[in-house]
């Protein structure tokens, strides 16, 4: 019955079974043309999302970035950005002893007396003798790294995991800063205690609390040796210079807009300070067409098989006296139905299998040119899956249509025909 079927449709219907096939082959080249250029753009933003979770703002040569002008700076932007900002870290260099600590007559002369007839090196590689120069920096260029985030209005210092402190040394023993803490300027430290210290380092802690620029904070933490006394930033003064680079860390990508409002506050607030690049956002627009293109072209297939199907319905309309026919010979209405969906499938399953036959070499050759992702999204998995759903749709809407169109009374059918 199928093959009997199926030559009336192309003998008696030609320009019918053409408009099927058009219809069904064009459906295949759709669906995974659309798939493959959402994953092609979907790669692109993921990379993007990658790229934009991290920033760095260089500080323009001629520029003076101070901690004062960089909490005024954080403090000005808007709290949608801030909210999406996890990570600030500003760093600073530590200096000399004369920065931090009164140099007494007694701390004087047993400095002297350490580094008598020693040469030390500063960090531009420059050579000095005690004697020379009281100032000379004795932490080999060590930093402070200030590390934090502003959210409701108030500075947080953000911990790592397993409790590492800024300079990368775990903490052995007491606590990091409370929020209230951070956000107060209160004068405490986390670092090491003088007993601990085996280096010049040491020359900063005095009964368990440390010296910093010129005055004494009190020590909470302690953490592996050598770690440099690190309070909060709010606790540091207004005028210290912090090194010519700000780094930013985004909870999710930053947007346009969002690097517009970290320009617009900064050449309000700091003119001239940082150097904003040209950077290449996604397009929102786009964004939007590309993350509904995979719905979209469900839809296009869905209305495509129901135009197939319309099409079948047509036929089935011709071929009613002919189905009643058989009917009254005995034929049951399921084996009717049954026959009309294999006929359908056994034109759109080898159809849409060569839409999909002439997609793959043009995907290789042509279109992977143009979008330079799209050969990656596919795999004989997705093939298989593209292909057995549209299947489904096309069966699901011809078993509803044939079982709606062949229930008609056999007298009335054969009434109507004549």
């Amino acid at each position: 019955m199928v093959r009997k079927n199926l030559k009336s449709l192309i003998r008696n219907e030609p320009a019918l079974f053409a408009v099927m096939l058009v219809t069904v082959f064009s459906s295949a080249l759709l669906l995974y043309f659309s798939y493959g250029l959402y994953m092609n753009y979907n790669v692109k933003l993921i990379e993007s999302n990658a790229e934009y979770k991290e920033l760095t703002l260089e500080v323009n040569e001629g520029q003076r970035l101070t901690k004062g002008k960089l909490c005024g700076f954080v403090e000005a932007l808007p709290q949608e950005l801030t909210d999406n900002i996890w990570l600030f870290l500003a760093n600073a260099r530590t200096g000399s002893i004369a920065d931090h600590r009164p140099v007494t007559k007694e701390l004087h002369n047993e400095l002297a007396e350490r580094y008598a007839g020693s040469t030390m090196t500063d960090d531009e590689g420059n050579s000095y003798s005690f004697d020379e120069n009281l100032d000379l920096s004795i932490y080999n260029g060590a930093i402070f790294y200030f590390r934090f985030r502003y959210r409701d209005g108030g500075y947080q210092y953000i911990k790592l995991g397993e409790d590492v402190l800024n300079d990368g040394k775990t903490l052995i023993s007491g606590r990091f800063y409370s929020d209230e803490e951070y956000n107060s300027g209160a004068h405490v430290a986390v670092g090491v205690s003088k007993s601990d210290m085996s280096s010049e380092v040491s020359y900063l802690f005095e009964d368990g609390k440390a010296w910093l620029w010129g005055e004494q904070y009190e020590i909470i933490g302690t953490a592996g040796a050598n770690a440099i006394p690190t309070p909060p930033i709010t606790a540091a003064p207004d005028d210290l210079e912090l090194m010519p680079y700000l780094n930013l860390g985004f909870d999710t990508a930053l947007t346009k807009s969002g690097y517009k409002q970290l320009k617009d506050t900064a050449d309000a607030l700091l003119p001239g300070m940082f150097r904003f690049e040209e950077l290449s956002f996604p397009d929102s627009e786009s964004v939007y067409v590309y993350n509904n293109i995979i719905l979209i072209s469900v839809l296009i297939a869905v209305v495509s098989a129901v135009n197939f199907v319309m099409l079948y319905r047509c036929i089935l309309k011709r071929r009613s006296r002919t189905l009643a026919i058989m009917r009254l010979c005995g034929c049951s209405l399921a084996r009717a139905g049954a026959a009309c969906i294999a006929e359908c499938l056994i034109i759109g399953a080898p159809t849409f299998a060569a839409g999909l036959g002439v997609f793959v070499p043009l995907m290789k050759s042509r279109l992977s040119e143009v979008f330079p992702y799209i050969q990656g999204a596919y795999s004989a998995r997705v093939y298989a899956i593209i292909f057995a759903g549209y299947i489904i749709v096309l069966l699901v809407m011809l078993t509803v249509m044939v079982a709606v169109n062949a229930r008609g009374s056999i007298s009335l059918v054969l009434k109507k025909r004549g």
